[in-house]
């Protein structure tokens, strides 16, 4: 029923996902329905960036033919598309074994302070990827490997993420029903095609020239707005002078009776900078 504090939909019923036996005496392909949670949690994630966060047993049913049923959506993730090309870029610098490259994504995001080691970050990535990368695939988690990841980075002073977090959580608890459905199949390698689709179009040279291209257009479509801001300080400049502080004055003026240098003349341009910052604010 629906009430102050509550939206009803609709009624549906179906088979918990958690559920086996029950799947297979239905005529379900457990197999089919772990691909199918796969790709909707890929979806979810890399396509929509917002995503079901609690997808536990009692919140996922199996209806007939094997469609999903998802419930309570009270708790859900966001992913901005930055975030998504970290997340894309860094499980393709593990999954190729290239650990440099994940270490430059995590610095260029800004996630690791630039006064850290590179080279000891990468180091720490490759010794918690390899041990987990390198067991058999249907043992492989992804999620863990986030897990440890996230550890690791705290001796790095790296900003915890809240909303990788709870995607490292979700995943987590995907893969832990994925094991029940099949504990011989990784739901990640029937993600595979979906995943290597997502970094040609986002990741690969055609991705990098259509961003290319929208930041040249973007930029034009600011050019008129920073000539007439240009203009109008100029204005200012001509018609009402450069109005300092008493004290940045003498300060400046200082200099005069020493010897000429260049410190000089970049203290009339950091004063500059600020008149002009400072009225365009």
């Amino acid at each position: 029923r629906t009430g102050k504090r509550l939206l009803t939909l609709e009624r549906v019923s179906g088979i918990a996902v958690d559920e086996r036996d029950a799947l297979l005496a239905a005529g379900i392909d457990p197999v089919e329905v772990l691909a199918k949670a796969a790709e909707a949690m890929f979806k979810q994630v890399f396509r929509d960036g917002f995503f079901h966060a609690d997808m536990h047993p009692g919140n996922l049913f199996i209806g007939p033919g094997g469609t999903l049923i998802a419930m309570d959506f009270g708790i859900m993730g966001r992913v901005d598309q930055r975030t998504r090309r970290f997340l894309g870029e860094m499980l393709l610098g593990f999954l190729t074994g290239d650990y440099r490259k994940v270490a430059e994504v995590h610095f260029a995001a800004g996630y690791v302070p630039a006064d850290q080691s590179m080279d000891a970050f990468t180091q720490a990535c490759r010794s918690i990827a390899e041990p987990i990368l390198g067991r058999p695939v249907n043992e492989i988690s992804i999620a863990k490997l986030l897990g440890q990841l996230f550890q690791v980075t705290e001796t790095f002073q790296m900003e915890t993420q809240p909303q990788l977090l709870m995607l490292q959580k979700s995943m987590l608890v995907a893969e832990g029903v994925g094991r029940i459905l099949d504990p011989q199949v990784n739901m990640w390698q029937l993600a595979q095609p979906l995943i290597e689709g997502w970094m040609r179009e986002n990741l690969g040279p055609e991705a990098k020239v259509r961003e290319a291209f929208t930041g040249v257009v973007g930029s034009l479509e600011r050019l008129p707005r920073l000539l007439a801001e240009t203009e109008k300080t100029y204005s200012m400049l001509v018609n009402q002078g450069l109005k300092l502080h008493p004290e940045t004055v003498k300060t400046i003026f200082a200099d005069q009776g020493r010897a000429r240098r260049p410190s000089s003349l970049i203290a009339w341009v950091i004063a500059a900078a600020l008149a002009v910052a400072l009225y365009l604010k």
